[in-house]
């Protein structure tokens, strides 16, 4: 992290190390590969991981639900950590801790190749220089969110507001201006600071990752590979229609 600079990342779901080294050199902070909902396998992630490291950014993966074994796998691949959706409860935050944290603070096995890419001494900076986010995205997570937040090797928590709203019975198009949804948001952005961790959230506009700034998370992100491509794709293709009907 760079002291209190927000950090700033955006999703890649396209399976491809060549969008991965695009996106780093743009200056994104962070690049999530998702796992969760993108088509993306391990061989393929593994280079996308690397060919972000390489190009100054850091490759998190976001995995499949209570998926320990692929939240290992991700960090003994080489990504810089790893973001875990829907974690409601302590029992599954203490295990996913205990997955991504070497001995003594947890049981992670020691294998990989991550000595040629992080150095020798990785084992022993791992614990310090990886990242465990918990996804606080149901209403149980966040009644849970001072527990789950004070837990050793939890780094931080990822909001994700829509999921959120979702698990409160509260419509996902209007969320943003409920008050409950409103409280559960900065409950979880109290009790992770209060805790010395790291909040994190996704957002969906400039305006709104403003809002989530202000609010107290400091690791946002915003839109994805795909985003990029159609919404510039269709942006572009919109104007050039225009100047072809005018012909």
């Amino acid at each position: 992290m760079s002291g209190n600079r927000i950090q700033i990342g955006i999703w890649q779901s396209i399976p491809q190390p060549m969008v991965s080294r695009y996106l780093a050199q743009m200056g994104w902070d962070w690049i999530i590969l998702d796992m969760q909902h993108g088509p993306m396998n391990w061989e393929t992630a593994y280079e996308c991981i690397h060919a972000i490291r390489a190009s100054g950014a850091r490759p998190l993966v976001r995995t499949a639900i209570g998926a320990l074994d692929e939240v290992e796998k991700a960090l003994d691949l080489g990504a810089g950590g790893v973001v875990v959706p829907m974690v409601n409860t302590v029992e599954m935050a203490r295990a996913l801790a205990r997955a991504a944290k070497y001995p003594p603070l947890g049981g992670r096995s020691l294998g990989g190749d991550n000595f040629l890419h992080y150095g020798a001494d990785y084992p022993e900076k791992a614990n310090t220089d990886t990242l465990l986010l918990v996804q606080m995205e149901h209403i149980e997570g966040v009644n849970n969110a001072e527990a789950i937040m004070a837990l050793p090797g939890v780094d931080g928590c990822f909001v994700g507001p829509v999921d959120l709203a979702l698990s409160m019975g509260i419509d996902r198009h209007t969320y943003e201006q409920h008050p409950d949804h409103q409280a559960a948001m900065q409950r979880i952005v109290e009790a992770t600071l209060a805790a010395g961790k790291l909040p994190c959230c996704n957002t969906y506009s400039p305006d709104d990752f403003a809002a989530k700034q202000e609010a107290g998370f400091r690791a946002i992100t915003l839109r994805s590979d795909m985003d990029l491509l159609v919404g510039g794709g269709r942006e572009l293709l919109g104007r050039l229609e225009k100047i072809a009907a005018v012909s």
